[in-house]
């Protein structure tokens, strides 16, 4: 089994664990992977729907991975007890799934010493929930696969809230400004130009000053970090 792009940067995150679970983990590739290099000693893939988990068991039955992977039936982190699982990943999801979900079981994300999100839409939704929160990121990076880019950040619980931030961190994050990932200027061209589409749309509501401003400031910051 080979892992590229979006499963290799998400992979490349996990840290040497003793109970790694995927949650939403369809084919679960990610946690048969790290259970075949020693990554993890277990695994618990976890997913909403019984389709993904059918397809989990015939990955886990292929590598022979019965005495080290449990599948569970449920929603988000559900299926899991606070502290059962080290690393928890929560990837191939929308900004607005992945935070209601972590929402929803904030008990069990607490105690989980990482936790690595891969949203594919949404993603300036994810990094205020954290910071309101009291999470903070360790590591951002960004892998492309064809034409598309994408964005995983790996993050943990310090009970420290913040109060406020630069918007444009919501957008490009500030540990991947630091680190200057390779792909990073790709990052936030495509980043601006959706964030174009954005103002140019409002422009054209005459009901929108409000909101318009506010997406102009973005978009000024935003050119401004290359």
């Amino acid at each position: 089994m080979v892992l590229k792009g979006r499963l290799r940067l998400i992979y490349d995150m996990i840290p040497r664990c003793d109970i790694l679970s995927d949650i939403g983990t369809d084919h679960a590739l990610l946690p048969a992977y790290a259970l075949l290099n020693g990554r993890c000693r277990k695994a618990i893939a976890c997913d909403v729907r019984k389709g993904p988990l059918e397809r989990a068991e015939r990955t886990m039955m292929q590598y022979k991975l019965q005495d080290q992977m449990e599948l569970r039936l449920g929603s988000g982190l559900e299926p899991l007890s606070p502290g059962e699982a080290d690393c928890v990943v929560m990837a191939g999801m929308g900004g607005i799934l992945i935070t209601g979900l972590l929402n929803d079981s904030l008990s069990i994300a607490k105690k989980a010493k990482s936790i690595i999100l891969q949203p594919m839409v949404g993603q300036e939704l994810v990094r205020p929930f954290l910071w309101k929160n009291g999470f903070e990121a360790d590591d951002e990076g960004l892998a492309r696969e064809g034409e598309k880019l994408y964005q995983a950040l790996s993050v943990h619980y310090t009970g420290e809230i913040r109060n406020g931030w630069a918007p444009v961190h919501e957008v490009i994050g500030e540990k991947l400004l630091a680190k200057r990932d390779p792909l990073l200027e790709d990052w936030i061209k495509d980043r601006t130009r959706r964030q174009e589409k954005i103002v140019k749309g409002l422009g054209a509501a005459q009901s929108a000053a409000g909101n318009l401003q506010k997406e102009e400031e973005l978009l000024w910051a935003m050119r401004n970090l290359v």
